[in-house]
């Protein structure tokens, strides 16, 4: 799998936003150097993603998970599959008792 430019993707909002390096370091609480130095790297941390996002209003780990080629896991529903058939059947049951109470009341 090819990697996925992060920083790319970051420098494309800033063009499409009109955002400069100074504003992006001020609403993130940095130094424009610092800034520069993050835009050159080709890696970003996880929680500084999260405050990009926070920052452009804009959710950069649904962009980045849409580029992957994995579905969904399914191993949860699989996983829950039987624990949820039985809190339905419970549901079930505890509707017919509730009907049941009404009809005796």
């Amino acid at each position: 799998m090819e990697p996925i430019a992060v920083v790319d993707i970051i420098k494309r909002e800033m063009k499409n936003r009109r955002i400069t390096v100074a504003e992006l370091a001020r609403g993130l609480k940095m130094t424009p150097s610092s800034v520069k130095g993050m835009l050159e790297r080709p890696t970003l941390q996880v929680q500084k993603l999260a405050e990009l996002s926070v920052f452009f209003k804009y959710n950069f780990f649904r962009e980045i998970a849409e580029k992957l080629p994995y579905a969904e896991p399914d191993f949860l529903s699989e996983q829950h599959a039987g624990e949820v058939m039985g809190l339905q059947k419970r549901v079930a049951e505890l509707e017919q008792e509730v009907k049941i109470l009404r009809q005796t009341i």
